[in-house]
């Protein structure tokens, strides 16, 4: 986290989140943003699904088109995508959070789930997924905004995204470059045993 001579506020979130406020000093935005989400299967190293995409955060809430792996069922791995609008500027003074949604079958739908705001340091979801908690075909996702508070600056950010499954072990989170780095996929997460999870969590790192 940058160190300014103005008072700071750190929020500890999950995974050790933080977020600058600064009154009085003025540091670069972070670029205008859109998240995707891509499925694959196979381990994650085929069955790849097209990946969709949230609308740019600047033009305020948006959610993307449902997205699979390429037969649309039982996806075995998920990367999270933070995807700067090229020539697109720097964000405006917009605070925002990531939401996630998984259906099964077309029908059974699950609660949308959302990180923590970005102004309250990002952290994670709860866990995304169906209506049984049980290998879910599809997700979407959420980019929800509104006016940053007063005083609060965000600088950069970053996402992540975990694979979990009820009868093993979570896998390990896979993360997006910094936004001030260009962005970008993750990895795919997978669970421990790379085959049909219950759900994804996706997490919000801020700056």
């Amino acid at each position: 986290m940058r160190k300014l001579w103005s008072s700071t506020l750190a929020l500890l979130a999950a995974g050790g989140l933080s977020v600058t406020v600064s009154p009085a000093i003025a540091e670069a935005a972070p670029p205008n943003f859109r998240i995707g989400i891509q499925l694959a299967d196979n381990g994650g190293r085929g069955g790849f699904g097209v990946e969709q995409f949230t609308g740019f955060a600047n033009f305020g809430t948006s959610v993307s088109q449902w997205a699979g792996d390429s037969n649309n069922f039982d996806p075995d791995g998920a990367r999270i995508d933070l995807n700067p609008a090229f020539g697109g500027g720097q964000l405006n003074q917009i605070d925002f959070r990531i939401g996630g949604q998984a259906r099964d079958r077309g029908r059974e739908l699950g609660p949308v789930t959302y990180t923590p705001w970005a102004s309250q340091g990002g952290g994670t979801t709860d866990l995304i997924t169906d209506s049984n908690s049980f290998d879910p075909d599809q997700y979407r996702l959420f980019l929800e905004t509104r006016p940053l508070p007063p005083g609060v600056q965000i600088t950069d950010l970053r996402l992540s995204i975990l694979a979990v499954d009820r009868g093993e072990p979570e896998g390990v989170p896979t993360f997006t470059r910094w936004a001030s780095q260009g962005g970008g996929q993750s990895d795919f997460a997978l669970d421990a045993n790379a085959f049909d999870p219950d759900g994804f969590r996706i997490g919000l790192e801020v700056v």
